[in-house]
């Protein structure tokens, strides 16, 4: 495995996206050789990058996770759905209604502030069933 790993930065190879849930680990526990295999690549040169799809984990909750499997990960390392949503608002200027879950909402604190309540020009949505009813899709709707 370990000249597979060399054999592909040789190729030309630079990063790998490795994907967090189902990949590394199932529910916090690591996938049997998965931290070895990130190791393997990191030490092979390679750039690692942690991706997630999911919405109901914070950053500061996917680095834990990370960090308890036993990797080494910084912050830049891991980027999920959330990140891209962040980013988004933050590059359009919007200001987000969350439908979100009070752990994923912590990605978007920089938009939360009370002191200047202005009327919300987006909306971002995620595995939050606890906001699904009818006056809160009613109060995104009209947002």
């Amino acid at each position: 495995a370990t000249a597979a790993c060399a054999g592909a930065v040789a190729s030309g190879l630079r990063a790998a996206l490795v994907d967090l849930s189902g990949t590394l680990h199932v529910e916090g526990t690591a996938i049997a050789g998965a931290v070895e295999a990130v190791r393997r690549l990191r030490s092979a040169g390679l750039s690692v990058l942690f991706v997630t799809n999911t919405t109901k984990e914070s950053s500061t909750s996917l680095l834990a996770t990370l960090t308890g499997l036993g990797l080494q990960v910084s912050s830049k390392d891991v980027f999920s759905s959330l990140t891209a949503a962040r980013n988004l608002v933050r590059e359009r200027g919007w200001r987000p209604m969350l439908l979100l879950t009070e752990d994923a909402s912590r990605d978007f604190s920089e938009f939360t502030s009370s002191a200047s309540p202005q009327p919300d020009t987006a909306v971002v949505v995620g595995l939050a069933p606890e906001h699904f009813h009818y006056e809160r899709l009613t109060e995104a709707f009209r947002a």
